[in-house]
């Protein structure tokens, strides 16, 4: 068993500015067991076993199940995706542990002229384990990549995640962005637009209650010109629950008619439910379009009071004001059956 290495939990360091509203005391005072890929039996997602789509299942980070219907190679830590590849690729990691540490890195490089979708899950069965983990991203030139992005770990889980994209000249990174589950969730990302035309967007979902913490801390960095990001979120928060959106960009001399967008809409339904967002823009040059904002508020009483005049109760009314705001983003997916999954997960 072993504490957290602060250098490989840069979260719990509160010098940093980005870090200072995460409260990671309850984890940094656990210890954790190294990982034994602890053989796990009790594994059926056949729901995810879609027709077409290729799928690789991780379960305490072994391989468990893998059928590639494309050309796609997959080596220890890397799946490289070749521009014939047109069917979704299914990513699973599953963990079934408890008190243990997980620290497997993957990277997707997607060759030229590709067009892919990619669907990444954190499910677990266990509590008290620490997810600490890194997505590399290589997006060569011409490309357009979808990544759909959902956790739903136990509530006793930590999840400590990084995101690094190199996104090359004329290509694009969606990214879907579902945080569900975990009593902490750290997403951390890294973006250098260093590519003419090149470009980041993300939809972000966050819906937690209890005393779960999730956090999305986002740097950007535009250097090319031509280059855009935007980065919406959404968060509903009950009971005592923290959601944080710490999201800066930087526009550099050299970016000329670029784009950044950044907002922040949180609807709270407890009291005591807390949300920090601060969107930050730092811009040296004129030649651009820029936004950035944050709201915060309740269910709209109006809408509420209309829906039970049309014969729904209080409960029925707030459910569907909320899935209203969950399809909002899950309807602007692709594919209709990644969609589908997300709504019944």
């Amino acid at each position: 068993m072993r504490n957290l290495d602060i250098k490989n939990f840069p979260i719990a360091n509160k010098k940093i500015e980005e870090f200072r509203k995460c409260n990671v005391k309850n984890i940094t005072e656990l210890e954790f067991k190294e990982n034994s890929f602890k053989d796990v039996t009790n594994f059926d997602f056949d729901y995810l076993k879609i027709e077409d789509f290729n799928t690789i299942f991780f379960a305490n980070e072994k391989i468990k199940e893998q059928n590639l219907v494309d050309n796609i190679t997959l080596e220890e830590n890397t799946i490289i995706i070749n521009k014939e590849c047109k069917n979704p690729i299914v990513v699973l990691n599953y963990y079934d542990d408890e008190n243990t540490i997980f620290e497997k890195d993957l990277k997707y490089i997607v060759n030229k002229n590709s067009d892919i979708t990619i669907f990444e899950i954190f499910i677990s069965n266990s509590k008290k384990n620490f997810i600490n983990q890194k997505r590399d991203f290589d997006i060569n030139d011409s490309s357009n990549v979808e990544y759909v992005y959902l956790q739903k770990l136990s509530f006793e889980d930590f999840l400590n995640i990084k995101f690094n994209p190199i996104i090359h000249e004329d290509s694009k990174l969606k990214f879907f962005n579902f945080n569900f589950g975990a009593s902490n969730a750290y997403n951390q990302f890294d973006i250098n637009l260093d590519f003419l035309n090149s470009s980041f967007d993300m939809e972000a979902l966050t819906n937690i209650s209890k005393k779960q913490e999730i956090a999305n801390i986002v740097s950007t960095i535009h250097n090319g010109k031509n280059t855009s990001s935007s980065v919406k979120a959404n968060h509903i928060l009950d009971e005592n629950s923290h959601g944080i959106f710490e999201v800066k960009a930087r526009v550099n001399n050299e970016a000329n008619n670029s784009a950044v967008i950044q907002n922040s809409q949180t609807t709270l339904l407890g009291d005591d439910a807390i949300i920090n967002a601060n969107p930050r823009l730092e811009i040296f040059i004129d030649e651009l379009t820029a936004s950035h904002g944050a709201t915060t508020g309740s269910l709209d009483e109006d809408i509420l009071y209309y829906l039970q005049s049309r014969g729904l109760s209080k409960k029925q009314a707030s459910k569907m004001m909320l899935e209203a705001i969950e399809y909002r983003i899950l309807d602007k997916i692709t594919n209709e059956k990644i969609r589908n999954i997300i709504k019944e997960i």
